[in-house]
């Protein structure tokens, strides 16, 4: 099978003047930057299989790495993701593997779909960086009678030094970072009859390990990264960022039933 690429777009193609963790992922095309890496993605869809037939929903695509899988396994997937350049590169990564997946350019805590339209929504390390008064509302909102949430996110073990969470919020972009018992009130709040955690990590050298298990033949970088400073100190100042905090950062998969 022939690898196409599209032509990648630069940072000042993108109108984008300072790098960020975002702007990082979607310049190197990382498909499965959430915790775990796309090893998590395998075990969850092991584990806990889809059913046939089922409307699927991947919010926070990135590249489409997951969406195009999902497409390969059979399933009817429609995806988005908020990032322009991201959206360009899961598109092109479904035409180079054949794959028939509706990629859309949308915002979780506004999704572009009428109500009851889905039997699954599938996050992974997205909703952590909303607004979640906002999204997970949409989420339920597009689920069909029933439906079902699968989310895996970052976040917190135990409460972290002010000074230390101001930092890492501010270098992610997130928002807010929550306990699991938090999580779990905010799901039930918006109006899920069922939260439950299915799996719950802390961060060692297993998950660090599962992270690069699983080589992605259809990344597509974008040109003149060798010679990007603010890559690279984004990248670097990412790794401190989470070596740093390993003690206070957890990652949970959870399934919330509408």
């Amino acid at each position: 099978m022939v690898n196409k690429r599209l032509p990648a777009l630069t940072m000042k193609e993108e109108g984008i003047d300072e790098m960020n963790y975002i702007h990082m992922l979607s310049r190197l095309g990382m498909g499965s930057a959430h915790p775990g890496g796309f090893e998590a993605t395998l075990r969850m869809l092991k584990n806990y299989p889809i059913q046939p037939g089922s409307r699927i929903l991947e919010v926070g695509c990135g590249t489409g790495r997951t969406a195009c899988h999902l497409s390969e396994m059979g399933y009817q997937v429609t995806a988005i993701d908020l990032n322009e350049n991201m959206i360009k590169k899961a598109r092109g990564r479904a035409e180079a593997m054949g794959m028939d997946v509706e990629f859309l350019q949308a915002d979780v805590c506004a999704l572009p779909f009428e109500d009851n339209r889905f039997d699954l929504i599938m996050a992974e390390s997205v909703t952590v960086f909303t607004d979640t008064s906002k999204s997970l509302p949409e989420y339920y909102r597009v689920l069909d009678r029933g439906g079902v949430l699968l989310d895996r996110e970052l976040l917190l073990d135990k409460p972290m030094p002010e000074p230390k969470l101001k930092e890492l919020l501010e270098f992610f972009g997130i928002p807010n970072l929550m306990m699991k018992e938090e999580w779990a009130g905010a799901l039930m709040s918006c109006g899920f009859k069922q939260a439950e955690f299915l799996e719950y990590n802390h961060f060692n050298e297993q998950l660090k390990e599962e992270q690069t298990r699983h080589l992605d033949a259809f990344e597509q970088r974008d040109k003149g990264l060798l010679f990007d400073a603010a890559l690279w100190e984004t990248l670097f100042k990412h790794d401190r960022m989470i070596l740093d905090n390993t003690d206070f950062l957890a990652s949970a998969l959870f399934r919330a039933v509408k």
